[in-house]
């Protein structure tokens, strides 16, 4: 505790703030990351033909012993597109694995997650539906789109995230998912 210039605890700072006074917002996040327990995985795709899509699957595998919270998902692009969120889908053919990347680069701790694209999903349910502005070539604009909410995805349950283009030529976008891990 701090009060009035004195640190009651004998800390040599105040907790959840850095040196230069900046409060951590995101307080459970960061413990994670520094227990070792944080995550990121990101995929740019280039050259997305007007009305294809991107299919790009994120799971939590049955009895991996943890419950994964999703902070941010993260979809930036130079394309006027579509957002759509599947819960639960059945995956047929694997994809293409995306690399996962400890947030605290003095640990070795892997996560759970299974992240890729490319494979074969079908069914679930949608649980969003939006459109992410975007413009192409000299009108580009850019655009992001996140899920304000943190999701938890138990040992058991996947996530499809597709994107369509929805402009009249090809573009590029990338999606990034942010997360910490939870033991059961």
């Amino acid at each position: 505790m701090v009060r009035k210039g004195v640190n009651l605890l004998g800390l040599k700072h105040p907790i959840l703030q850095f040196l230069d006074g900046t409060i951590i917002v995101n307080q459970r996040l960061f413990k994670k990351i520094f227990e070792g327990y944080g995550f990121s995985a990101s995929k740019r795709f280039e050259s997305v033909a007007s009305g294809d899509y991107v299919d790009v699957y994120f799971e939590n595998p049955e009895s991996s012993g943890r419950r994964i919270f999703l902070a941010v998902l993260q979809i930036e692009t130079f394309m006027q597109c579509h957002a759509d969120i599947y819960l639960d889908v059945t995956k047929t053919v694997s994809g293409t694995k995306i690399n996962v990347f400890n947030l605290n680069r003095g640990s070795e701790i892997e996560s759970v997650a299974n992240v890729e694209f490319g494979g074969t999903y079908s069914g679930g349910s949608r649980v969003l539906e939006t459109v992410v502005p975007g413009g192409s070539h000299i009108r580009a604009i850019g655009g992001a789109i996140e899920v304000g909410e943190t999701a938890i995805l138990p040992s058991g349950h996947n996530m499809v995230v597709r994107v369509t283009n929805a402009s009249a030529s090809a573009s590029d976008f990338s999606v990034r998912f942010l997360w910490w891990e939870e033991i059961i």
